[in-house]
């Protein structure tokens, strides 16, 4: 199953549970959620089509893992993913915010 969809942000919520913040009384999920409308809808649509299976899961792209998380890197092409196991996701996104820092 797809877990990089906005409720599988940071541990992929497994383990601990969701803290929520003292001033809004809203989860970071749900914070992250209302900012991020289109990748709430890639995420859906992708989270739909893996399930009616009109896209499969494919291993990691790194190291073959079978347990890959779907990452986005068109929000518009919902259905356009590459596949990484957790580890190599959380890669992927560090080296995409030093791209953006970096230029």
């Amino acid at each position: 199953m797809e877990t990089a969809a906005p409720t599988g942000i940071g541990n992929g919520g497994k383990g601990k549970s969701t803290r929520q913040s003292n001033l809004s009384g809203i989860t970071p999920q749900a914070r992250w959620k209302e900012a991020n409308p289109q990748a709430v809808w890639a995420h859906q649509a992708l989270r739909s089509a893996l399930k009616r299976g009109l896209v499969i899961q494919e291993p990691c792209e790194e190291c073959g893992a079978l347990d890959a998380e779907a990452h986005h890197p068109d929000y518009d092409r919902p259905m356009d993913v590459r596949w990484f196991c957790r580890r190599h996701h959380k890669q992927e996104h560090r080296r995409l915010k030093c791209e953006a820092i970096n230029g």
